[in-house]
């Protein structure tokens, strides 16, 4: 099946379907005692802190109660937690008897395709016998479980649900949905994604601004909501997380809609992987048959070989980089896993930065007898890289967190929290600035991008406004007690404005901003606050001190070691110099401002793109202007 626009064209930044009510939804176990199991939204006077033993099904008020509870589910949860079990529990509600176990509701169960490998029928078996001993709580004496029946729901759930994410990109559990979104196929280059509407039922009902259908089933011509004989099924009770499909490129009249269904910052060999292990299928959209492949496809799995004989077979260099790359996935899986588990940041930043400096360390590579040894290291595209960039911010920003705490009372100890700040805040920049440059030549990355362009923003203000700056002396920039954010208006960029008319204008005035002019003013000003802060925010950080333009990636890591230099200026020294009145602080409070202005210049254009993604008024919008302290017109 696959989904088609309609009867006219979809401009950039439009809604493409109503709200769509879930057929079947569950939360994670891990969020059962702090958010509500129908609507998802979190619960009044949650303790992410207590810890709790036995699962329960928790609301947030009678409506959701009332729409939702089941004695059988309650029985599942308590016998063998698991959120598809659950949402398998709940799609059978919805089952109308039938010949057929090929599809329920419309969707298909991918059944045969599942049960065909050993692990996956192994599982689905034991759920289904699980399933079965809830269901008979409710269950008549003369009516009976039907096992393919139970192996064909589970299935459905495990071949359609997709995960449900928060403004903060965690998943909080998992829904399936009825044809007008199952039905939209996947692609790794693709023309639309969507958000998630997580609140209580008295907040989202009545829905005002909605979009009416626009895309329809392909070989159909009018949206009566019957496509094969094939009635579209109504959902669970109007409860549960409902779900926008909107457009992020201009779709043409009868072309495809596409959505992504795994992570697009990812090489083609890992997507198909993921694509195979979870959907069945390969992917063959434009972006993985490419041939050559893709400029965006080729940097992230780009790595270098130092010490390989010219005459070395490509083959031989083939095999090693693949050796190479599997080796240094499981060594930044298993930094990043000591360190969410052992929480030992420092540690954590040591090994990762020495991983991207160094390459993989030449006892983790075997190599054949009589060769010389050799040396791989990512190119800071890899994807390997990217995903380390996240890691590195956040542990840097929980060393300056921990330095602080320890020393804020005895002091002394500033300097060195306000260094951990300043690294954290450049890394998400840098993370920033190396999406968006992917993102000029794979234009379906704007979601990640404008998540990246927002974190970076939120970093950048964090450090202009962090206390630690207190210890290098009286500094007159009022960070800490902010002014209206529309007395900081740019002039030059007016971002401010065409983030107002993204996120607080009706859809038809949206889809008229100009992206690529709003994109041009921000790069000039972006370009000229980078030039005054980026070898402030890089001091002291030997990976970062490569790169004297953080958007310039014509670097040739071939010459990496060469390049390796350190900043002139010992940021330790400065700031005793400048805590002892030793040393003139006038700059810093230009440094100050820079930083903040830069903060707000990256979070503005972050929300412009959000705008664009996921709509306005929604949670990624309201979450930015929360952070910028702004409450807007």
């Amino acid at each position: 099946m696959e989904m088609r626009a309609g009867e006219e064209e979809i401009e950039i930044g439009e809604d493409m379907t109503p709200s769509v009510i879930p057929l079947s939804y569950a939360l994670h176990d891990a969020f059962l005692h702090s958010h509500c199991s129908s609507c998802f939204s979190l619960l009044p006077g949650t303790d992410f802190t207590r810890h709790h033993h036995a699962p329960t099904l928790l609301y947030c008020s009678s409506v959701c109660s009332s729409s939702h509870f089941s004695p059988a589910e309650l029985h599942l949860l308590h016998s063998l937690p698991s959120s598809d079990l659950r949402a398998a529990l709940r799609l059978l509600y919805h089952y109308t008897p039938s010949s057929s176990t090929n599809r329920i509701c419309g969707l298909l169960t991918n059944r045969e395709k599942l049960m065909a490998d050993e692990e996956i029928s192994a599982r689905v078996r034991d759920g289904a016998k699980a399933i079965a001993a809830a269901r008979r709580i409710e269950m008549d004496e003369n009516e009976k479980n039907e096992d393919a029946l139970l192996e064909a729901a589970l299935c459905l759930v495990l071949t359609n649900a997709v995960e449900v994410q928060d403004h903060e990109g965690r998943s909080l559990g998992i829904a399936v949905y009825g044809p007008n979104f199952s039905w939209i196929n996947h692609s790794c280059s693709p023309n639309a994604c969507y958000r998630f509407i997580i609140s209580p039922p008295d907040n989202v009902l009545p829905f005002r601004d909605e979009s009416r259908l626009r895309i329809l089933p392909a070989g159909t011509k009018s949206d009566n909501g019957v496509h094969d004989n094939i009635e579209f099924p109504k959902g669970c009770s109007g409860s549960g997380p409902r779900v926008i499909v909107r457009s992020i490129k201009r779709i043409k009249k009868g072309e495809e809609v596409t959505v992504a269904y795994t992570d697009l910052l990812q090489p083609k060999e890992i997507r198909r992987s993921e694509l195979w292990a979870k959907y069945r299928f390969i992917c063959c959209c434009t972006r993985c048959i490419a041939s050559p492949p893709s400029y965006v496809d080729h940097i992230l799995q780009e790595i270098s070989a130092s010490n390989m004989a010219t005459s070395s077979l490509s083959s031989e260099l083939s095999f090693y980089r693949d050796e190479a790359t599997r080796k240094l996935t499981d060594y930044v899986e298993e930094v990043t896993a000591e360190y969410l588990a052992v929480g030992d940041p420092e540690s954590c930043c040591k090994k990762l930065e020495n991983m991207l400096i160094t390459g993989l360390l030449d006892e983790l590579l075997e190599v054949r007898e009589g060769k010389s040894q050799l040396n791989f290291r990512l190119h800071p595209l890899h994807h390997l890289a990217l995903n380390t960039y996240t890691v590195l911010a956040s542990a840097y920003k929980i060393r300056a967190s921990d330095v602080f705490a320890q020393h804020s009372e005895v002091g002394g100890l500033s300097w060195e929290a306000l260094s951990m700040s300043r690294i954290s805040a450049a890394y998400s920049l840098f993370l920033a600035a190396s999406t968006y440059h992917l993102f000029c030549f794979e234009s379906s990355l704007l979601a990640s991008v404008a998540n990246f362009w927002t974190s970076a923003g939120e970093s950048l203000l964090a450090l202009s406004k962090s206390s630690a700056w207190d210890s290098l002396g009286k500094c007159g920039f009022p960070v800490l007690n902010l002014s209206p954010l529309a007395e900081h208006k740019c002039s030059k960029c007016s971002l401010l404005e065409s983030f107002e008319v993204n996120s607080s204008c009706g859809q038809d005035q949206t889809r008229k901003a100009d992206l690529d002019s709003v994109t041009n003013r921000f790069l000039d000003c972006f370009g000229s606050l980078l030039q005054k802060v980026w070898g402030f925010l890089i001091q002291g950080c030997r990976y970062l001190e490569v790169f004297k333009d953080p958007t310039d990636f014509t670097l040739d890591i071939w010459d990496f070691d060469v390049r390796l230099t350190h900043n002139d200026v010992d940021f330790k020294n400065w700031a005793n110099k400048s805590a002892s009145g030793t040393e003139d602080l006038g700059y810093i409070d230009q440094w100050r401002m820079d930083i903040f202005q830069l903060g707000v210049h990256c979070l503005l254009y972050g929300g412009f793109l959000a705008g664009i993604c996921y709509g306005p008024h929604s949670h990624w919008t309201n979450h930015i202007r929360s952070a910028l302290n702004y409450e807007g017109k």
